[in-house]
């Protein structure tokens, strides 16, 4: 016997179908727009803290992150990282006869930031910026003790595409830790990012 309702007479086995071809309907955009992306990179930083020198790079960072493009020209990021930098005890109470000692300490960090877009031609431009959460872990025992602190970046990228849902990214980004000391980074990455 057929259901009476807001269908009115449409057999029970249609009504699925129904809703699921609306639910096809609606969701479909969202798969061929490309609204997803996932991408690794891996860097240079350089403790700008107390000064900044281009020769002060050093190779030891990596990222990963996962997007979500909300508007044609914006995107939602998720990014974890793990950075190595060196400290220098240099702003506590000089020793006679011992210069400056340096360590080294592993810098992880979870953030959640916006990346606006331009298109540029052959690239895309990005200006991004957010904030998040640092966790400070020192490498050699001492005063300086495990911490976690908050933090917040910005900076810019440039996304190059390679095939289809496949590109390279190159991003230069400025951390500002609120770490007891207070650290600032800058990173250079180089990547590879897919979206689907």
């Amino acid at each position: 016997m057929p259901e009476s309702g807001i269908l009115g007479e449409v057999p029970l086995t249609w009504k699925p179908m129904l809703v699921g071809s609306i639910v096809w309907a609606a969701l479909s955009p969202l798969a061929s727009a490309q609204n997803f992306g996932v991408g690794v990179s891996g860097g240079w930083v350089n403790d700008v803290g107390q000064d900044f020198h281009l020769n002060n790079f050093n190779p030891s960072e990596v990222t990963g992150w996962a997007d979500y493009r909300f508007e044609d020209n914006a995107l939602l990021r998720f990014t974890c990282g793990s950075m190595r930098t060196q400290v220098s005890d240099r702003g506590t109470v000089a020793v006679p006869g011992e210069e400056d000692r340096e360590s080294k300490e592993r810098i992880q960090y979870y953030t959640l930031g916006v990346t606006y877009l331009f298109s540029e031609g052959f690239f895309t431009s990005g200006l991004l910026g957010g904030i998040g959460g640092y966790h400070v872990k020192p490498d050699a025992p001492g005063p300086d003790v495990t911490e976690t602190a908050f933090g917040w970046h910005l900076g810019t990228e440039a996304i190059f595409k390679v095939y289809k849902n496949f590109g390279v990214v190159a991003r230069l980004t400025y951390h500002n830790v609120s770490a007891h000391p207070h650290r600032q980074f800058v990173n250079l990455d180089a990547g590879v990012l897919a979206r689907f």
